[in-house]
């Protein structure tokens, strides 16, 4: 379990963030060259993330920027692997400051969606192509996972094991034997965002929540899902601890994860935080679009056989500036709120009831702009090359 080796990788990315310096545009040449020919270590890592972080480094920024582009996008045709978020409950007992489904926002609009209502989603979403959805979720008691299994078992059955669908779940840690229950009903993948690997900011925003408060216990929900068959998503919350001390510690996880079980994440998450309810949250670490956009980057080089997941938070230009060939890409997430995808609502009311801040966008509109840029969208995927 990740939590058994945490404290060991704690302190060497703790020391590794601190010793880090900006590369010279000689030395950021020379580890560019040096990460296509084999795995560049977390320093090594470090310095590239230094690039972001430092004003100054701007041709050091473009070169980044010109090998991973030149590496990872094909001439003339990119895939981008679709996922459909369907949120099956607002409800939540946690109180994380940074959602809107937090159980101390009292104006949060607040929804479960039945077993017809997940009917009547998933309708919506197959109608428009994509054949890969995600489960969504908040820390919702009416949901434990024996719960979760019939919807997983449904959601299965609508897609009709058509070539390429698959289904995942984003929802609280759950135990061994429910991941794999979830796995003999059907569910392929488990999403999950550590929130931040740093433990005392960790305490900071989660000692009131009964729940997620269980750090140890919710870092090693990857292993969990991954020793029962599942495939998994992984990263940090940008914007809630230093981000570089993030990345590395999501790249020291993904590699221990890809020891243990023979394969690493599918995808890396990129998700920063946004408003919620409408409002800015105007956190002291905030990321800035430079940081993020070398992030991705060097997840990109730290794992170049995964994806990075480009979601509605992020801009459409911000994704597509950034997007390679085999990331993961949301254009709609039914207002990440339940019933978001059958009924849309004026943005104030969409904007109460929904996770947080995002960027929906019409399906037509999207395929043009991809396309014109040498991209285009697999919505059914998982099994495919």
């Amino acid at each position: 379990m990740f939590s058994s080796v945490f404290d060991e990788y704690q302190a060497r990315v703790r020391e590794t963030v601190s010793a880090a310096h900006t590369p010279s545009a000689g030395r950021t040449e020379e580890l560019l060259a040096k990460s296509a020919e084999q795995r560049l270590d977390l320093a090594e890592l470090a310095e590239l993330l230094e690039i972001g972080n430092d004003p100054a480094a701007e041709s050091q920024f473009q070169t980044l920027r010109t090998f991973v582009t030149g590496r990872f996008r094909n001439i003339g045709s990119n895939r981008l692997r679709y996922i459909s978020p369907i949120y099956i409950s607002s409800f939540c007992v946690d109180r994380c400051g940074y959602c809107n489904f937090s159980a101390a926002r009292q104006t949060a609009e607040r929804k479960r969606l039945t077993i017809e209502g997940l009917e009547e989603e998933v309708a919506a979403v197959m109608e428009a192509g994509p054949r890969v959805i995600e489960l969504v979720l908040a820390t919702d008691p009416e949901y434990p996972w024996p719960v979760l299994v019939k919807y997983v078992e449904k959601t299965k059955e609508l897609l009709k094991g058509e070539p390429g669908s698959a289904v995942l779940l984003c929802s609280d840690y759950l135990p061994l034997e429910g991941y794999k229950a979830l796995h003999e009903a059907g569910l392929w993948g488990m999403v999950q965002w550590d929130e931040t690997l740093e433990p005392d900011v960790y305490e900071r925003w989660h000692s009131t929540s009964p729940r997620k408060r269980n750090f140890r216990e919710r870092i090693d929900n990857h292993d969990r899902a991954m020793a029962a068959g599942i495939e998994v998503a992984s990263s940090a919350l940008l914007g809630l601890a230093d981000y570089r001390y993030e990345v590395l510690m999501q790249i020291a996880k993904t590699r221990h994860l890809e020891s243990e079980y023979g394969r690493p994440p599918f995808t890396a998450g990129t998700p920063r935080l946004k408003p919620i309810g409408g409002k800015e949250l105007h956190l002291t670490t905030e990321v800035t679009d430079r940081a993020y956009e070398t992030v991705l980057m060097v997840h990109k080089i730290a794992n170049p056989r995964g994806g990075r997941w480009l979601q509605t938070r992020e801009t459409f230009t911000m994704n597509t500036r950034n997007a390679l060939h085999d990331d993961v890409f949301t254009y709609r997430c039914g207002e990440v709120r339940p019933g978001g995808y059958k009924i849309s609502l004026p943005k104030e009311r969409a904007e109460a009831g929904g996770q947080f801040g995002v960027n929906d966008l019409t399906q037509g509109t999207v395929e043009q702009e991809l396309n014109a840029l040498g991209f285009h969208i697999d919505y059914a995927w998982v099994g495919r090359s």
